[in-house]
Parts: structure tokens; C-alpha cells; sequence
């Protein structure tokens, strides 16, 4: 089962390359596996890169700047991690409040593909501050399922 969910994201994966270099085909064989993957003749061209939103980020978001006036503080709030989903599934939440500390490696939700459930844990401590998504929804590939402000690890 675990060679399955695999390939499934090998198969996603080059899909989306396919959809960022403008590729129409793409063929790969290795042993008796063999993907074979065409996009629909009628699709529009790709988005030039620089326009295209990244499809998976992690670390930290990067605080939008304002181009018209200089702030009047330079101090920043913390910038605010995005934990986001490394499969396809249905998500369900731990039951960790929100504004409530989490330490590196705390499950903050399970994601179940075909049955199997993915732990979704924190890459480091820090606290809650929101979900992105609710328990029993289905999520993406690199969907966002929560934000955490990042805390000192000493």
C-alpha cells in the first residue's frame, strides 16, 4: 500500500512539473512500471514562473512589503509558520487549542489516504495560532493545516 500512495505522489508531482515547463507528454519506465502522462490538447499556456504562486513552501511567510510609505516602526511581529499537508486525504485535528504551546514533533493532525493515517507534526515548538482547515475536510498536497508562531528551542 505504501508503494502505492508512492507513486500516487511521484504522479503528482511530475504532473505539476509538467504544468510549470509548458510539457504536453511525458513518459517514464523503470522496470514494469511505465507512466505515461498527457496533458488535454485544449488546456491554456502555462503562466510565465514568475507569476505562478509557488505550489509547496514551507518555513516561514514572508511578510508582504508596502511600496507607497516607509512603516512607522520598524518593529515586525514574528513571522508565522505554515504547517501544511505532505499527502491527499481527510484531515483530522488534534485536540490542541488554539494560542496553546506545541512542542517539535507534537501531532497537530492525523491526514488518512486509503485508509492509512499521516501524522502532521510540528517541525518545532511553538504556538498555536490558528487552523486552517476543519476536522474531517479533505486536504491537498502542501495545503496549509495550521499556523504556529515559532518559539526559542534552547
Amino acid at each position: 500500500m505504501e508503494m502505492v500512495n508512492e507513486a500516487l505522489e511521484q504522479v503528482e508531482r511530475l504532473a505539476q512539473l509538467m504544468a510549470q515547463h509548458g510539457a504536453s507528454r511525458l513518459e517514464l519506465s523503470d522496470g514494469a512500471m511505465q507512466i505515461t502522462l498527457v496533458r488535454a490538447t485544449g488546456a491554456a499556456p502555462p503562466a510565465p514562473l514568475d507569476e505562478m504562486p509557488p505550489l509547496f513552501m514551507s518555513g516561514y511567510a514572508q511578510p508582504e512589503t508596502a511600496h507607497e510609505e516607509p512603516p512607522e516602526s520598524l518593529w515586525q511581529p514574528p513571522a508565522l509558520l505554515e504547517v501544511r499537508s505532505e499527502v491527499v486525504g481527510y484531515c483530522t485535528l488534534a485536540p490542541v487549542e488554539i494560542g496553546h504551546a506545541v512542542e517539535r514533533g507534537q501531532t497537530l493532525a492525523t491526514i488518512e489516504v486509503l485508509g492509512i493515517p499521516n501524522e502532521v507534526v510540528a517541525p518545532l515548538p511553538g504556538i498555536l495560532e490558528g487552523w486552517a482547515v476543519e476536522s474531517g475536510q479533505p486536504v491537498q498536497y502542501g495545503q496549509t493545516i495550521a499556523y504556529l508562531r515559532p518559539l526559542s528551542e534552547e
